[in-house]
């Protein structure tokens, strides 16, 4: 297997190399992740642009930071995952499997954090980039529905590994 690309410290283009190759540890999951991520910096940045124009916001100056808070959560959970699954894939053992699911599961509860942070900030956001919160959301759609694919493929594999 390749060596281990950690997503906090690889390039973009790494980590893409990793995730399409057929010895890389990183998945679908860490890809989920990516796009967590993703979400989370596409609203942080219309947060900071509507700031600009109405610093005085505590709400939403509060809002962003949990917005960056996500991003370094995203990927940590990208790492996590990545790690997990290529334990997984060397041991095939229910624990590793649970190991994977475990993972998952935090990121599915980040998708869920982020989403209501979107709703809360939704009525704050300027027009102008308005665009940016429906990338956002788009974005954590695909995170939860790669997790909640994920969760179910390792929880099928719980049962068929020793």
């Amino acid at each position: 297997m390749a060596d281990r690309i950690h997503t906090r410290d690889a390039r973009l283009e790494d980590f893409l190399r990793d995730l399409s190759s057929d010895d890389g540890a990183a998945g679908s999951g860490a890809a989920g992740a990516i796009a967590l991520a993703l979400a989370a910096a596409c609203a942080a940045k219309a947060a900071a642009i509507t700031l600009k124009h109405t610093p005085e916001n505590a709400q939403l100056l509060e809002a962003r930071g949990r917005l960056l808070a996500h991003i370094d959560a995203a990927i940590e959970g990208s790492d996590n995952d990545s790690e997990r699954f290529l334990q997984f894939l060397r041991h095939r053992s229910r624990l590793a499997a649970q190991r994977v699911i475990s993972a998952d599961e935090k990121l599915l509860d980040l998708v869920d954090e982020l989403a209501a942070i979107l709703e809360s900030i939704d009525p704050q956001i300027r027009q102008n980039v308005a665009g940016d919160l429906v990338a956002a959301r788009a974005l954590s759609v695909a995170a939860r529905t790669i997790q909640i694919e994920n969760i179910a493929e390792m929880r099928a594999a719980r049962t068929s590994t020793h």
